[in-house]
């Protein structure tokens, strides 16, 4: 490992290679950084007023404590409210703006004071200029006192820092060495006496006293000047010349600054300064990165330097060192700490890690660094470490189930059988588009997005929305404890999501069904603005308690502790906030909802920088205002193409080899009428092929009435909600309208048959009517067989249309308490079927919901306790053997349609015939014998030979 001396120069040098990065300077040579001091922090004394005055007071050589101005550098090192005033406070959490006194510990800043000054030598006295003035006036011109070093040697003299007064003034003023001392102004020429009239190193030898003082001084300079002559001079030039030979030339660019050799002398030479080089240098080059780059930019790229420092060569490139961060070092640090916002911040913190590292508190730049920030925040960068690790072992545990269970109630595993799906981008503002298809994962477009990502991925109930995200914080979570990145690149499958590795994952979800839509009292329109802090903790209390867990193990079931924790989360930097199912948020209370969480990810104080929220399609106000939040960033799950249904197919076949793996075929599935669109929902369709495999001969009605109840998302149905919308299933179906009814007669229907519903269950058609806002929630916004589009509600599967038609006709069929009103129920039964075959034999009203329908209550299996469903059974078979009988004329359409539906029930349950009895098997025994019996007479009426000879032909088949 480095020495700290070296680690010290690395993450100074870091600081300005923004500029030799963007070519601004080719390399950091001496002037061009004592330039930047110069510039950007300026003297310690400005020029005076008078030069005349200035002048002559350069023979006496003394500045005046009161001529001191502070300045912006000053803060730097105070702080804003303290640099005024000339003192400093080392409350580290007491200033709004932070200088150096309230960065470092107060123990740890005193001693940086100290060494800052030379007045700890024992060769310079504590109090240099007392017998010649009083120190609480001024400060003597460059301190000289004595002249040990020049006196020895024949060679022209330098200006050493040991004996040069640098340090800090009664009133906090910086003296410092990096930093020009003054402007007095002298001529060359007023040298020359010097050089001609006194005897030099005789001079030089003397004992330094009062009377002799400025003759030393003067010879020392005219010595120090030799060979100009004629020029004026000032001191922040003899401050440059001091600066280059002495300190950048030798020390920085050889790498010598802190080295073995230059430490043995008892007043730590080296040490100090390095650490007088780290204060002045640190805001001098920030300062001239922000000039240069801008506020912005310059913070960005001064973090990024910061941790992208190396160890080199002296006369090596950049980027051909040996990083300074190893990569698991960089990563704790961006992601556990919270830097500063702006650029000066960052040269703070450089500053105040090279502190800690010269003086001993912490032994190498990643524990300084990180020392450094777990000091500011009081524990909480380490604390937050230890949390985060225990957080995602729990996080990471997630990849091992998905939220399914087989008949054992075993949990299968994302390996087992997660089938990555497809997703479709929407161009938007801030979405960087990508040819492709893969980059339009969530993963990778959140990791590309310049600032603040934000995205909405959105899809239907069942499209695996909440299998994705919980999934993607899982493979986040193993790859930072294990390294075990195969979970992420199984749903990611591109190397631009890479970036997101380094984050922490912190997935909100809504609670579970027993509890859903509850718990936003808070967010009624009649309660008051909820601040962030208060929009998190809601947040909190709704999570379901599998996500609640992590924080509950971590915190030992201390629930305000654990809320802390989840705040302290929301507002790490490295977080990925995803946010699933809005839609299952009230919606009464959404738009509110939506309002707090964009206010929460825009404070300050939380600032989150990535951002993924999931839903279904929202009414429309709700989306748009969703989408608007999220800067109008969307993508889209597809529906499984054939592809991806057989890969899931096969997996669950593999999964449960205990199954007769013959009994189904996954062509048996998606030939069965109506059942295709079903197949791109993943969850419809692992249930399904689940249902079948456990009972090979489920019939498709029994199989697509369990599947629709486990779309909804709600706390507690209306217990006339099916009712009603099996009633206006089938007014859709009856009237042929197709998948759709606006929203407006969708509402009034369900007013109304839920009126007749109540009425009919003798409790009265009066009651409570649901808000609009609770009818769109619950039927439509949270079953999960809803949309609503431009104010059209909408079936998204004409099959589920047709289930709950055929729903409606069984619901008919409850069993009844006399013969009387049992043949009132068949007969009126009876009448719904048949107004479902109207729909199907009418050539003018085409709606495959009708023939599916009929289809549905052919293969229907004891539904809802009904008792009479298999005389309506015998019934609808009975008329379609009827119509297939009718062939000729303006009644061939229905012949036609008998036909087809006849043939589609032998093997309408996948692949297996609709449930007969044996009356009904020989009607269409009957049938099949007529059919054969004519087609054969048919093929013998176009024989040419004899196509005017029916009976003939009759005969000679017979």
């Amino acid at each position: 490992m480095p020495n700290v001396y070296q680690q010290s120069f690395s993450l100074l040098e870091a600081l300005w290679q923004p500029l030799v990065q963007h070519g601004i300077i080719e390399k950091a040579s001496a002037p061009m950084l004592a330039s930047w001091i110069t510039q950007n922090i300026g003297a310690s004394f400005p020029s005076s007023v008078s030069e005349e005055s200035a002048r002559r007071r350069a023979y006496t050589a003394y500045h005046s404590w009161n001529e001191y101005r502070a300045g912006d550098f000053d803060k730097y090192f105070w702080g804003a409210e303290t640099a005024n005033e000339g003192t400093a406070s080392s409350d580290a959490h007491s200033k709004e703006t932070p200088g150096l006194a309230q960065l470092l510990p107060p123990a740890l800043f005193d001693e940086l004071c100290r060494m800052l000054s030379t007045t700890r030598d024992a060769r310079i006295p504590e109090r240099p200029y007392a017998s010649f003035n009083d120190q609480t006036e001024g400060l003597w011109f460059y301190g000289f006192h004595q002249f040990d070093h020049v006196s020895s040697t024949d060679e022209p003299p330098k200006l050493q820092d040991q004996v040069c007064q640098r340090g800090i003034g009664p009133g906090g003023q910086l003296v410092l060495r990096s930093r020009p001392f003054g402007d007095l102004v002298l001529d060359a020429r007023d040298l020359d006496d010097y050089r001609n009239d006194f005897d030099t190193k005789a001079l030089l030898k003397e004992q330094t006293t009062a009377d002799n003082l400025d003759d030393k001084r003067m010879t020392f300079l005219m010595l120090f000047m030799q060979g100009k002559k004629n020029s004026k001079l000032n001191e922040t030039f003899l401050w440059n010349q001091q600066y280059k030979g002495n300190r950048l030339d030798t020390l920085m660019d050889t790498r010598r600054l802190g080295s073995d050799s230059s430490t043995e002398d008892d007043m730590r030479t080296s040490v100090r300064q390095a650490l007088d080089l780290a204060v002045c240098l640190s805001f001098a080059a920030a300062r001239e990165v922000e000039k240069q780059l801008g506020i912005t930019t310059a913070r960005e790229e001064l973090l990024s330097a910061l941790l992208d420092a190396e160890v080199r060569e002296p006369a090596a490139a950049p980027g051909t060192g040996e990083p300074l961060l190893d990569v698991s070092e960089r990563t704790q640090l961006m992601n556990a700490c919270t830097w500063p916002d702006s650029a000066l911040g960052i040269a703070a913190a450089a500053t105040c890690a090279i502190v800690r590292l010269l003086l001993g508190a912490s032994p190498s730049a990643f524990d300084a660094l990180f020392d450094h920030f777990d000091y500011l925040e009081q524990g909480g960068v380490s604390a937050m470490l230890d949390f985060k690790s225990g957080y995602l072992r729990e996080v990471a545990a997630w990849g091992d189930v998905l939220d399914m269970r087989d008949a054992d109630n075993e949990r299968f595993s994302y390996s087992d059988l997660y089938v990555a799906p497809e997703f479709e981008q929407r161009p938007g503002a801030g979405t960087p588009s990508s040819s492709d298809p893969r980059a339009a994962n969530p993963a990778c477009i959140v990791a590309r997005m310049p600032g603040r990502a934000r995205l909405l991925v959105q899809a239907g109930s069942g499209m695996g929305k909440t299998t994705y995200v919980k999934g993607l914080a899982a493979g986040i979570a193993r790859m930072r404890i294990s390294g075990d990145g195969t979970l992420f690149n199984t749903l990611t499958h591109h190397e631009a999501a890479v970036p997101l590795m380094n984050c922490t994952p912190v997935l909100i979800a809504q609670p579970e069904a027993a509890l859903a839509g509850k718990g936003f009292e808070a967010l009624e329109s009649t309660r008051p603005e909820l601040s962030s802090d208060e929009f998190a903790s809601l947040l909190y209390r709704q999570l379901p308690d599998a996500l609640k867990a992590p924080f509950r193990t971590v915190s030992n079931g201390d629930k305000q502790a654990a809320l802390e924790l989840f705040r302290n989360l929301l507002k790490a930097p490295d977080s990925l906030v995803i946010v699933d199912s809005i839609d299952e948020v009230p919606l009464t209370v959404r738009n509110r909802y939506i309002d707090c969480l964009a206010d929460l990810a825009e404070d300050p104080r939380y600032n989150i920088q990535r951002l993924i929220v999931t839903s279904r399609p929202l009414e429309d106000a709700s989306e748009l205002k969703l989408e608007h939040a999220l800067s109008d960033n969307v993508v889209r799950l597809l529906p499984f193409d054939r592809n991806r249904q057989c890969d899931l197919f096969e997996r669950l076949r593999q999964n449960r080899p205990e199954d007769d793996a013959q009994a189904i075929a996954f062509e048996d599935i998606a030939e069965t009428p109506g059942f295709d669109s079903l197949l791109g929902n993943p969850l419809l369709l692992t249930a399904l092929v689940r249902s079948l495999l456990r009972n090979p001969h489920a019939t498709a009605f029994n199989v697509l009435d369990t599947l629709v109840e486990l779309l909804p998302k709600l706390p507690e149905q209306d217990v006339y909600d099916d009712l009603v919308l099996a009633h206006i299933a089938f007014d859709m179906t009856a009237e042929a309208g197709g998948d759709s009814i606006d929203e407006l007669t969708f509402r009034k229907r369900y007013q109304t048959y839920r009126g007749k519903a109540r009425s009919e269950a003798t409790l009265g058609a009066g009651g409570d009517e649901p808000s609009r806002e609770d009818v769109i929630d619950r039927m439509v916004t949270r079953r999960g067989i809803l949309t609503m589009r431009n104010g059209q509600v909408t079936f998204e599967h004409t099959i589920v249309r047709a289930l709950f038609t055929c729903r409606h006709v069984l619901n008919a069929l409850t069993s009844g308490v006399s013969e009387r009103l049992s043949n009132e129920q068949y007969d009126r039964a009876y009448d719904l079927y048949s107004a479902l075959l109207d729909v199907c034999i009418d050539p003018e009203r085409d709606d495959a919901a009708a023939e599916l329908a009929i289809l549905l209550l052919l293969s229907a299996r004891r539904p809802y306790g009904t008792w009479l469903y298999e005389d309506l059974q015998a019934d609808i078979y009975r008329d379609l053997c009827g119509l297939t009988l009718n062939a000729f004329g303006e009644h061939q359409n229905r012949h036609e349609v008998a036909v087809k539906l006849v043939h589609a029930s032998h093997t309408f349950d996948f692949s297996l015939p609709c449930q007969r009895n044996e009356q009904i098997k020989v009607w269409e025994s009957r049938l099949v014998a007529f059919a054969d019996y004519y087609a054969a007479d048919e093929a013998l009426t176009i024989n040419p030979k004899r196509a005017d000879d029916t009976s003939v032909n009759s005969t000679e088949e017979r």
